[in-house]
């Protein structure tokens, strides 16, 4: 065999093919490797600074000392100056009840602030189940809210409120300052985000504070002392006006959620226990009367905005820039604010200045909403957003959402951004304090006007007028509108009382059924009954049936 026989060499053509086909595969892993490194890029590259404008951070001024928004200082400036001690009624809650549920840390801060000692007093005022020298139990204390009573139905509670007697007069007197000004920990933790540390004036505290009130007024109405009655009635309902005074600066959610609630029990006390007894004095009822008379308007649910917009801006800022630990620190902070996806996204690279534009043309939407006129038009508006949020996420199949999330930061930061205001858009949480103690206080006058009527009556058969209208105008100067509805109220008189409702806010008549369950279709029932909560109505119904007092009556 002769030498090279065997060994074929490639021919020429063959070697420029498989020189191509090696080409082929390096651009190929070029071009993957380039992709990859543009997905990883886009996932978690450098974020631009975010930055200060109306559009994105809300506020330009003023600025802390890294050159983004100060939003606590922000918040004090809007409150305004605080007012001497003697003027303020958070001082005087405060030196009674000590420390009000606010942690010693912050204790220093918060004090200095209102202009008193950091100096608890000898014996500060507890509520009497917490109250160690005290044999009243939480069950007792719940019992003497629901019902009036005697001295003789609860002994322990009676000596209570005896014993401590001054100190609840000063809560009353607390009641009659005109300011409510209170410089919440929360601004002076700079090294932390609002929701870190969220202390807000202790408001369950404060909701305790007025439940001592009512409490005591249950027996005062029990024991036939109806002047003193109304004046601890009237003590709570000014509290918790004072918690949200128009005047008192941007106004947090929850401040307006507690304040309601302490509202609708007093008005409840009022209204279904002190107006329905017979001996009550005409002089009371002038007095009650002319208290419900000089009462403004409830504070505007667009305050409410203004201090959400910037919790939420505060803690995105604090999250992008001010948080240790880098995307895991930041992921800390917001992880309790987010939902699905979201958690894993906040990860990942964003366009905060897209996030922050986000959240602020919600915000303003939902203001723009909140400035029409009535409580229709603004729910309306309000779910007419909820529905637009909804559909944009129902347009898109499950996967391509999935596929934009991982390619796009614009879809990623616009889908955090939705996270975060997801709840905003409820329509209850900003329409319904407001509304709802609007109602109850136009409730309340109707109801004394009916009870004045009841007076001016001899013949048993015309206890009360058949028609609303016949109180205008020695009564009422004219007939208040359901807030809800702008319609009256619901009024009809029944057998020897009357029945008088705010359709609530579903802004249906549900036929009479009180949101506790105590009224159900117009009618007291021995137990409560359970009813759904937004088929409820807000309801007044008279005469009150003699229901002994008992401790299964708490709740």
């Amino acid at each position: 065999m002769k030498s090279g026989e065997g060994n074929h060499a490639p021919s020429p053509g063959t070697a420029a093919r498989h020189r191509w086909w090696l080409d082929i595969r390096w651009i190929t892993a070029g071009i993957v490797a380039m992709a990859i490194a543009f997905l990883l890029w886009g996932l978690f590259g450098p974020e631009a600074a975010i930055r200060i404008s109306r559009e994105t951070t809300c506020i330009t001024e003023p600025l802390a000392a890294d050159g983004l928004p100060d939003y606590r200082a922000a918040l004090l400036a809007m409150a305004g100056p605080a007012p001497p001690p003697e003027e303020n009624a958070a001082a005087a809650l405060l030196q009674v009840c000590w420390p009000l549920g606010i942690d010693r840390a912050d204790l220093p801060n918060v004090c200095a602030a209102i202009g008193i000692p950091n100096e608890p007093p000898s014996e500060p005022l507890r509520a009497p189940h917490k109250d160690a020298t005290s044999k009243v139990t939480s069950e007792m204390f719940d019992a003497a809210q629901e019902r009036p009573w005697t001295g003789e139905n609860l002994p322990e509670l009676e000596a209570w409120l005896q014993k401590n007697e001054t100190k609840i007069d000063q809560l009353v007197a607390a009641s009659l300052l005109p300011k409510f000004w209170y410089s919440m920990p929360v601004v002076h933790a700079p090294n932390a985000s609002m929701w870190d540390s969220w202390t807000p004036f202790s408001l369950l505290e404060a909701r305790r504070v007025t439940q001592i009130l009512l409490c005591r007024a249950m027996w005062h109405i029990g024991e036939g002392r109806h002047r003193d009655a109304w004046h601890d009635v009237r003590a709570a309902t000014r509290l918790g006006m004072l918690f949200v005074a128009p005047d008192g600066g941007p106004q947090f959610l929850v401040t307006q959620l507690v304040a309601s609630a302490i509202q609708s029990t007093a008005n409840k006390v009022l209204t279904i226990y002190l107006l329905a007894d017979p001996d009550l004095p005409r002089d009371v009822l002038t007095e009650i009367g002319e208290d419900l008379d000089a009462r403004g308007a409830p504070s505007s649910p667009r305050d409410t905005v203004v201090a959400e917009r910037m919790f939420v801006l505060d803690m995105l800022v604090f999250a992008a820039r001010r948080a240790s630990g880098g995307r895991h620190g930041r992921a800390e902070t917001l992880g309790e604010v987010l939902t699905g996806d979201s958690t894993l996204l906040i990860r990942t690279s964003l366009d905060w200045n897209s996030l922050l534009k986000c959240v602020n043309d919600n915000f303003d939407q939902i203001d723009a909403a909140l400035q029409l006129r009535t409580h229709g038009e603004r729910v309306a508006a309000l779910e007419r957003l909820d529905d637009t949020r909804v559909a944009a996420h129902r347009d898109r199949s499950e996967w391509s959402q999935r596929f934009m999330l991982f390619l796009s930061r614009g879809y990623r930061t616009a889908a955090v951004g939705e996270s975060v205001t997801e709840d905003a858009f409820g329509v209850t949480i900003w329409t319904g304090p407001h509304v709802r103690t609007q109602a109850l206080d136009d409730l309340a006058r109707t109801a004394v006007a009916l009870a004045e009527w009841r007076l001016d009556q001899r013949d048993e058969a015309s206890m009360y007028p058949e028609q609303l209208d016949e109180l205008v105008p020695q009564y009422l100067a004219t007939i208040p509108l359901d807030p809800f509805s702008e319609r009256p109220f619901i009024y009809e008189r029944r057998g020897s009382g009357y029945l008088l409702a705010s359709v609530g806010r579903n802004g249906l008549y549900d036929g009479g059924n009180d949101e506790d369950g105590e009224i159900v279709n117009g009618e007291w029932k021995e137990e409560k009954q359970l009813v759904k909560p937004d088929e409820c109505d807000l309801v007044i119904r008279m005469p009150v049936p003699d229901r002994p007092f008992g401790l299964q009556t708490a709740p």
